[in-house]
């Protein structure tokens, strides 16, 4: 029996081991780094950049020629000719033509039209580059407030479990009092009662935590039946607040913002570009080719070429290009106005984390009082319920004031990491 015992025991501990060992260990940096690399936003951001970037391979093609092969037939009739007395008729124009030349086409000038063009496409590429840096911050910090949220949540679950064993302990207790004369029925209802209580908070942190598991898998690309265990430091963290620097620094760093100057820029840049559109353009054509029709032998091939320089100039068009370029101010003035916007928002969000900081403070002193009290109190309570003063309710009392008040202090310092790493994203120094 020794032997079956010990056997029992071995493959138990080799089978919780093994599954441990299928659990991947997840640090922050982690989280991150799986994040970054397999959320399909990100992947969406770069691959815009890869579009903008052939945009400005088509736009500097117009820095070379045009070069077209082309061919072609023709039969007519009635054939042209003309008639001289004493000699006959002459044929001006074979029956059937042959044309087959290459064609060079080339813009000379165009009064700064293509480089306007070709500085828009690069602006267009600017805000796609800056606009994956954004993406990044935010899939960072989403990545972190996940991370804590598991954390924090499987913290609060162990601390609700205690409390719930502790009430089960008080059960027992209450129910041999009872058996004694010492307690009544009144006692263990209210034991009861408060330990239904902490089973349906159970049930919704744990309800809470497997959402915000989902969610990490969906940012890091984990599997669905991928266990994972988080390894992280979950304690207080000490920020450096000086409002008016942070908001300087955040206008210096926030991507928001550096995009919507793109923007604005582009903006400018369009404007530019459809006030050019009446100027003229100036075009090389050259061609050589082989073809008949040629006098002495109309029907003989020859090779021939040509070479011209033409201008095309706008006179009127409607007044399209004024349409154009009053659409062109309209957009402008609403990319200027979205930047003050994105300016006074961010200005917001610093105060609102300084705040938020400044307030988690002062509920964290709250909370370490609480704690202290309520631990003083316990001990009263222990000391009249151990000399018969005491009720079994008392003691009850001073164990949830005491256990509400360790979770109210390790929900401000969930508050508190959190609270730090939104003031972090709102002065832009979110790192990946």
């Amino acid at each position: 029996m020794k032997k079956l015992f010990l056997i029992i025991i071995l493959i138990t501990s080799v089978n919780c081991f093994s599954q441990q060992s299928d659990k991947e260990i997840l640090k922050l940096n982690d989280a991150i780094s799986l994040t970054l690399k397999n959320y399909p936003l990100l992947k969406k951001a770069v691959k815009n950049v890869d579009v903008f970037n052939a945009k400005i391979k088509q736009q500097e093609s117009f820095d070379y020629p045009v070069v077209n092969a082309e061919a072609t037939y023709t039969r007519i009739g009635p054939i042209p000719s003309i008639g001289l007395p004493g000699t006959g008729s002459f044929e001006l124009a074979p029956v059937n033509n042959y044309d087959a030349h290459i064609a060079a086409y080339y813009n000379l000038y165009d009064f700064g039209k293509k480089d306007a063009e070709l500085d828009l496409v690069k602006s267009y590429k600017k805000t796609a580059e800056d606009n994956i840096d954004f993406v990044k911050s935010e899939l960072t910090f989403a990545a972190i407030r996940t991370f804590y949220s598991i954390l924090f949540l499987e913290k609060s679950i162990a601390v609700n479990e205690t409390d719930i064993e502790t009430l089960k302990e008080h059960i027992d207790i209450t129910n041999r009092k009872i058996e004694s004369g010492t307690a009544t029925d009144y006692d263990l209802l209210s034991t009861k009662v408060r330990l239904a209580d902490y089973k349906s908070n159970k049930v919704t942190l744990q309800n809470q935590l497997n959402n915000q598991i989902i969610l990490l898998k969906h940012l890091t690309g984990l599997s669905k039946n991928q266990g994972f265990n988080l390894s992280g430091d979950f304690s207080l963290l000490t920020t450096k607040i000086n409002l008016d620097s942070l908001i300087q620094v955040a206008f210096n760093q926030r991507q928001e913002l550096t995009i919507a100057m793109d923007k604005e820029n582009s903006a400018h840049l369009k404007k530019n570009i459809t006030s050019m559109a009446d100027r003229p353009n100036v075009n090389l054509q050259v061609s050589y080719g082989l073809k008949n029709g040629f006098e002495p032998n109309l029907d003989a091939i020859r090779g021939n070429w040509s070479a011209g320089i033409g201008v095309s100039i706008p006179i009127f068009n409607g007044f399209r290009t004024d349409a154009q370029v009053e659409e062109a101010k309209a957009n402008l003035n609403v990319s200027e106005i979205n930047t003050m916007e994105i300016k006074e928002r961010i200005n917001s969000e610093v105060q609102k984390a300084v705040d938020n900081i400044n307030s988690n403070l002062e509920q964290i002193k709250t909370a370490e009082l609480k704690i202290n009290l309520a631990e003083q109190a316990l001990e009263k309570a222990k000391a009249q319920y151990a000399s018969g003063v005491g009720t079994n309710l008392d003691l009850l009392d001073a164990e949830t004031h005491l256990a509400d008040a360790k979770f109210l202090y390790l929900k401000e310092t969930y508050n508190n990491i959190i609270h730090s790493y939104e003031l972090k994203k709102a002065v832009g120094d979110i790192t990946w």
